[in-house]
């Protein structure tokens, strides 16, 4: 019976392992959402895919295509943020005020030997006939709040699989530490993890589905078009592993707990008192 009870807490050692690796997998891979950009004089669709981070976007304007990095770019006192082709974060910064106040953007740094384009200083401005609805921007504590519930939930992930084996090896005393706390910490995943889906579901269907929020979608000069195109990604679908491994892992707990409330209380011995033969011994 102490073999298994062992092997009970052993188990959730692993699969809190395997948590922790799904998501730190999930946070730092680029496919939240993974989308198509239609322009009616493009070659074929640009295919674009980013994650929490950062992503890729590739243009086929031509036959040739041409591959772009994004980098999410986030000013709280707008509430926004992009993912911007630019390579620095101050013009990253002058590209989402641009958008947001209805100026053209200076063109993505391109680079790829295939295509010749002009590159426009970021200095320079063009008025444009309007700026991109505030709808279109991506919810800046939205993403913000993301993040967080993501962190959490891959902390606590590793607190659950340090005390799983500190337990398995030792017995600690205070009740936060012991398996009482393996429930609170499990727990915790779980939560942290189902909120993080729910509240990015939420902005992609409230938002990205209709905008991806990358610089060809929000400028009126480059009229690209996502709506309907965009869907989420692998990154995301992940994180449905580390809900099931913590559940697993309450339920083995829970297993445990009825094991040992199956034992038999151990066995005492009566002693009469009263018989002074007792005495003697």
């Amino acid at each position: 019976m102490a073999k298994t009870k062992w092997n009970l807490l052993f188990a959730t050692f692993v699969l809190s392992g395997l948590s922790l690796a799904t998501l730190i997998v999930s946070f730092c891979t680029q496919h939240w959402v993974v989308s198509e950009a239609s322009e009616v004089t493009a070659y074929r669709n640009s295919e674009i895919h980013y994650g929490l981070f950062a992503g890729s976007l590739t243009r086929n304007v031509l036959a040739t295509p041409v591959g772009l990095d994004l980098t999410v770019i986030c000013m709280y006192e707008y509430n926004a943020c992009v993912y911007s082709c630019q390579k620095d974060e101050a013009k990253r910064e002058i590209e989402l005020q641009d958008m947001m106040n209805g100026r053209k953007p200076a063109e993505c740094p391109i680079t790829s030997s295939h295509l010749q384009s002009k590159i426009i200083p970021s200095s320079v401005r063009y008025a444009s006939p309007r700026a991109a609805s505030k709808d279109a921007f991506i919810d800046a504590s939205l993403w913000l709040t993301t993040v967080i519930l993501l962190g959490i939930a891959t902390a606590f992930a590793g607190a659950s699989g340090s005390f799983s084996i500190i337990n398995v090896m030792f017995n600690p005393v205070e009740p936060i530490f012991s398996v009482f706390g393996l429930y609170i910490w499990n727990a915790i995943v779980i939560i942290s993890t189902l909120l993080t889906m729910i509240i990015w579901g939420a902005l992609f269907g409230s938002s990205l589905v209709k905008n991806i929020a990358i610089t060809d979608t929000l400028t009126p000069e480059a009229p690209y078009s996502s709506t309907g195109l965009a869907a989420l990604g692998a990154s995301y679908w992940l994180l449905f592993l580390p809900m099931l491994f913590h559940a697993v892992n309450t339920g083995l707990l829970l297993w445990r707990q009825y094991l040992i409330n199956r034992e038999p209380p151990p066995t005492t011995i009566d002693v009469d008192r009263s018989d002074l033969t007792i005495i003697m011994y």
